[in-house]
């Protein structure tokens, strides 16, 4: 009982030195994260569609937007940054969400306006993401398997209003309000994997805005329901049809489950990571093309052989990176490590399109989460890979060199190798900076 009120004590409350001391050095891995993800995104051309309409809807000049000349409000700019770290498939996730893409924009673009330090940040952006883990873990995956529900489109908000309200020093009423405006405004459908359709790109900035507006509103008196979590008519009740409310605050301050979350090594859903690294390293130990491919099977439990992953002929982006055939295909084609080897020649690719029709894909009981078991013939010769993890899943995490190196592959196509390295100094250290607008600049 009372989840949310002891939740919006528990933002209110948390000073910087209650943070472990590998948090902080976690935060700096997701900030390193959130930047490669936000620039490769900012090329996609469904992320300058939401950046057009932004800049010709005005508003003041305040926040700093990947890749743009011109700042937005911070509004804006949380939206549109939001929508870029989401935007290709790369960003981390965990525990149904996406923190890094809803929590980390709003309190970038807020802290940016204020000038505000980077410990404040840090603690800021943590509390956000650990309030939105701990909504996706209480929710449970029945939200979106079962109700349709985009989960970082409907989790996301809340995280975004508690980074903002730490930021703006709000107490455990307004924050709880906060909280509750922002139970308003979560949204978004998964009705767009059968498509491809772009909103799946929309909802990340779209509740990072959101949870921003929350908490400006709560801070102006604007009240918010403060059962939003538990009531009969509230989040949890409404968005699952079997919520687990006690994960809001079991070992609430004491265990920190935002630790936990999945660095994406590849640009891909989720469930086709372990597979993709696993056709990786075959890939490393003997040379073939795709003539040489016979059979492809690939078995694994419920979560990988979803009906949303199995277009086999997809008409865009997102349908070929949610497709698990597609994204298999493409892996044995190309170093998908790079993110320009999944483009639109991928898409339209003939020989790629062929061999992602002809992949077998079953669900096999034996198998649980995001283990797979993947047999191809090649040559004539049987192989049998067991996909059970990757770089920066929670069976290998990665430390600041390895995420630092990610950065430079995904961000040196576009920005000069000065400012990837000045970047990569600035987020090390970034406990030590006085003003969080020397980071958020050097993404313009």
């Amino acid at each position: 009982m009372n989840e949310t009120m002891r939740i919006a004590q528990f933002v209110a409350e948390t000073d910087f030195q209650d943070l472990p001391s590998d948090l902080v050095d976690k935060a700096k891995i997701f900030v390193l994260d959130n930047l490669a993800s936000g620039f490769v995104g900012a090329e996609q051309p469904w992320s300058k569609k939401v950046a057009s309409l932004a800049n010709e809807l005005g508003g003041n000049s305040e926040a700093t937007v990947f890749s743009q000349r011109s700042k937005l409000d911070v509004s804006r700019a949380s939206l549109v940054n939001g929508a870029m770290i989401g935007a290709f498939e790369v960003e981390h996730v965990g525990h149904s969400a996406h923190p890094g893409g809803t929590a980390f924009p709003a309190a970038l673009a807020f802290a940016e306006r204020e000038r505000l330090d980077g410990r404040s940040f840090i603690l800021a952006m943590m509390l956000g993401y650990e309030v939105t883990c701990r909504v996706g873990a209480a929710q449970t995956r029945a939200t979106e398997d079962e109700r349709g529900f985009h989960n970082p489109g409907v989790n996301g908000p809340f995280g975004a209003a508690a980074a903002v309200a730490k930021l703006m020093g709000l107490d455990q009423e307004t924050t709880a309000w906060a909280l509750g405006i922002a139970g308003s405004h979560s949204a978004g459908l998964t009705e767009f994997a059968f498509e491809g359709a772009m909103t799946k790109r929309l909802h990340l900035g779209r509740a990072a805005q959101m949870g921003l507006e929350s908490a400006l509103l709560a801070r102006k008196g604007f009240t918010g329901p403060t059962t939003v979590f538990e009531g009969r008519h509230g989040y949890l009740n409404a968005v699952s049809p079997s919520p687990q409310p006690a994960k809001l605050t079991d070992g609430l301050g004491q265990e920190w489950i935002s630790n936990d979350l999945a660095i994406k090594a590849y640009p891909c859903h989720v469930t086709g990571q372990a597979i993709v690294h696993a056709i990786q390293g075959l890939k490393e130990r003997m040379a073939f093309s795709l003539s040489d491919i016979g059979k492809v099977s690939i078995a694994g439990g419920s979560r990988i052989v979803s009906p949303r992953h199995a277009e086999r002929e997809p008409t865009n982006m997102l349908g070929g990176q949610y497709s698990l055939p597609f994204t298999v295909a493409v892996a044995l084609a190309r170093d998908i490590s790079s993110p320009v080897a999944f483009d639109e020649a991928a898409l339209v690719d003939p020989e790629i399109r062929t061999l992602a029709k002809r992949i077998e894909v079953s669900e096999e009981l034996a198998l649980s989460g995001l283990e797979s078991e993947i047999t191809l013939v090649i040559k004539g010769e049987g192989h049998t890979l067991f996909g059970n993890g990757f770089p920066g899943s929670l069976e290998y995490p990665l430390d600041y060199e390895s995420v630092a190196e990610k950065f430079r592959r995904y961000s040196e196509p576009l920005i000069d190798e000065p400012r990837v390295g000045r970047i990569i100094d600035l987020v090390r250290r970034l406990d030590g900076i006085e003003d969080m607008s020397e980071l958020a600049g050097l993404i313009a």
